[in-house]
């Protein structure tokens, strides 16, 4: 895997976590130790969107 799509999919876990943990947190008021647990699970899981999206496209 190269230095490229590590940082492709690294961005996109840490941009879906950070929106979540914003919503979570800041919008809909919920406790801090919920909006990271939200934030860890949607970031793990845009990471491996993007991990399955560099593969596909030959990065």
């Amino acid at each position: 895997m190269t230095g490229a799509a590590l940082r492709y999919i690294a961005l996109h876990a840490v941009c879906a976590a950070v929106f979540i943990f914003f919503l979570n947190f800041y919008i809909l008021k919920t406790e801090l130790q919920s909006a990271v647990f939200w934030a860890i699970g949607f970031g793990a899981m845009a990471a491996g969107l993007a991990y399955q999206q560099s593969k596909r496209s030959g990065s």
